[in-house]
């Protein structure tokens, strides 16, 4: 749930210059200009619809186009392989365009949206996924396949590893673990119904229903309840919502009036610091995490235990709270732009 330098700067980074990290960024170098060839100028009837919104810089507003032209195009290409007559393509473009300029944000006119190597469902209200979740859970990814054999070899771990992701929103943090991970199972839990209905979506669409699994579940039920016939789990991973109130109340109308403030704010209360769910998630780890006996037993010795997001000025303070429990060593891992974003720890 990262909004940029704080999460509401974060969200700046994601929201308003996210059109440059939407799809494979190889394809919009390569495709996108082939398929619709423009200047960066105000001229430009749509560019002027879409310099509406006040958050999108001009380069922002060319790039952005470029990709609901190839997204209205690729839709019509569908359609005709399916026998119908798509609309005029010109009409399509000038909706999605009126769409963003009203302050929609672009993964939910396009539906989608990159979060490393695979692609990811978006819809309102469900939180959008950002390239900072992926650019950390990726090293996540790194550090446990090298903390363990090869999973070539004949001293493999001898089982899955099963994850638990807390707040889970699309299902993009566990969907990607699985991807990169042959040996990974999870289990993605929600407190939305439309978060549950598109994790489980995303899941399906990835032909990874069978190892990530998406239900619903309360955080602060009772913490068993959370755990469902799988069982213990060898890793707690979430994007907790971590926005404190004071900093929502400043997020853009991008942020603010389309995902949904369940996902964003992490207390509410307008004197908190938006450290509620790491509380309650450290509070559970001891209900929540096999012992470290049956994980050496398994072939997971020494991988994390726990490994969450976290927004600006956050990290020591996360620290300190799982310190407090069951985790006796943690790392805060920078993002890609240099931001405190993770904090993992091992017991």
């Amino acid at each position: 749930m990262s909004i940029g330098i704080t999460r509401a700067t974060k969200h700046t980074m994601r929201g308003t210059t996210l059109g440059r990290t939407l799809k494979d960024p190889r394809y919009a170098a390569t495709q996108l200009c082939r398929l619709y060839s423009f200047t960066s100028t105000t001229s430009d009837p749509h560019i002027q619809t879409l310099l509406l919104n006040t958050e999108l810089s001009l380069d922002d507003a060319s790039n952005e186009l470029r990709w609901i032209i190839a997204e209205v195009r690729d839709e019509a290409n569908k359609m005709m392989t399916r026998g119908k007559l798509p609309p005029i393509e010109e009409e399509r473009v000038e909706e999605l365009v009126k769409r963003r300029s009203a302050g929609e944000p672009l993964q939910y006119i396009l539906g989608s949206a990159g979060f490393g190597p695979i692609n990811i469902r978006c819809q309102k209200p469900v939180l959008i996924p950002r390239p900072e979740t992926a650019h950390i859970f990726t090293r996540l990814s790194s550090t446990i396949l090298s903390s363990v054999s090869s999973l070539t070899s004949s001293s493999r771990p001898s089982a899955h590893l099963p994850v638990l992701d807390i707040c889970t929103g699309t299902a993009c943090i566990p969907l990607l673990l699985a991807h990169l991970n042959p040996l990974l199972t999870a289990v993605g839990i929600d407190n939305s119904p439309a978060a549950v209905s598109l994790g489980g979506a995303n899941a399906k669409i990835l032909g990874m229903e069978g190892r990530v699994k998406v239900r619903y579940g309360n955080v602060f039920a009772e913490s068993t309840r959370l755990l469902g016939r799988e069982g213990k789990v060898g890793l707690v991973v979430s994007n907790p919502p971590y926005i404190p109130f004071k900093e929502w109340e400043q997020l853009p109308k991008s942020v603010k009036d389309w995902e949904s403030p369940a996902a964003l704010l992490g207390d509410g209360k307008n004197y908190g610091e938006g450290l509620a769910f790491y509380e309650r998630i450290a509070e559970m780890l001891p209900d929540l995490l096999l012992e470290e006996g049956e994980m050496e037993k398994k072939g997971w010795k020494g991988v994390p235990r726990v490994a969450v997001e976290v927004g600006l000025g956050q990290a020591r303070k996360v620290e300190e709270i799982f310190r407090c429990g069951q985790i006796n060593n943690t790392e805060v891992w920078q993002d890609q732009f240099g931001i405190e974003r993770m904090v993992v720890g091992w017991s």
